[in-house]
């Protein structure tokens, strides 16, 4: 099977080195990040377990400082800090990601903390940046591990008053929180790629994320394996019945890929 995959949005040497760990960014980094768009986006493939084909795309933010790669989280943990220049980065990346999303999805999902839902003016700016938007679904995605309720409960109510579907993401990372209310709304489960690595240290662990599933056919939501990489993932994907797996299998499965134009 060939697949004609569009990943990547914005011409960046994709080989550049990855940024040191002890480099600490600081908020003029961030406003230099979002003024000369050193970002780009990498639309990370979802493909459905029934038929082979692709079935969307997450939108993934990746940056760049002082000519280095960095990774998301450092750059989105100091934004966060000022909730203003979190504001302006999150609505710049949305931005370039719905413009360049990939003629071949049906559906884009895209990542929206709760934070950014904090009063009525950033709330009007997401309704009128999605309202035209078509097949996307928003991953309410908390970027610290300062989760709180009345907030993520308030932009869930926003989102359900839009139509938009919802997609719970990064269940099973330890390192982050998770939320029932988000479960219950939520009408895709998005299981994170440490599922993989816990079920290669001990199987028993397919056990849990099987009672997640089948909770998830009961409710009529679809089910998502993030972090497919080999056949190896993709052989323990068909195994647990999910209905999608998100990653880039397609290399080990003879899928080409091209950048943007």
């Amino acid at each position: 099977m060939h697949y004609d995959l569009t990943f990547r949005y914005k011409g960046f040497d994709m080989s550049l080195p990855p940024l040191s760990h002890e480099h600490l960014l600081n908020y003029d980094d961030i406003c230099k990040i979002i003024e000369k768009q050193n970002f780009w986006v990498e639309y990370e493939p979802i493909i459905d377990m029934n038929s082979g084909d692709i079935f969307g795309y997450e939108a993934l933010a990746r940056f760049v400082i002082n000519g280095k790669q960095i990774p998301p989280t450092p750059v989105l943990h100091v934004a966060h800090q000022v909730k203003e220049l979190f504001f302006r980065l999150e609505s710049a990346l949305k931005i370039m990601q719905l413009a360049h999303r990939p003629k071949d999805a049906r559906m884009l999902f895209v990542n929206i903390d709760p934070h950014n839902f904090s009063d009525s003016d950033k709330i009007l700016y997401w309704r009128d940046l999605f309202e035209e938007e078509r097949d996307i679904c928003i991953e309410v995605t908390e970027n610290t591990d300062d989760m709180q309720t009345s907030l993520l409960s308030h932009c869930l109510d926003e989102i359900q008053k839009s139509g938009i579907p919802i997609a719970q993401d990064d269940i099973g990372n330890d390192q982050k929180p998770f939320c029932f209310d988000l479960t219950k709304r939520a009408q895709f489960l998005k299981f994170d790629r440490t599922w993989l690595l816990k079920i290669r240290a001990c199987a028993d662990y397919q056990e849990i994320l099987k009672g997640f599933l089948s909770f998830a056919k009961a409710q009529g939501k679809k089910s998502i394996l993030e972090g497919v990489e080999s056949e190896e993932d993709f052989a323990v994907a068909k195994a647990l019945g999910v209905d999608f797996v998100q990653g880039y299998i397609f290399k080990h499965l003879n899928i080409s890929s091209q950048k943007l134009s």
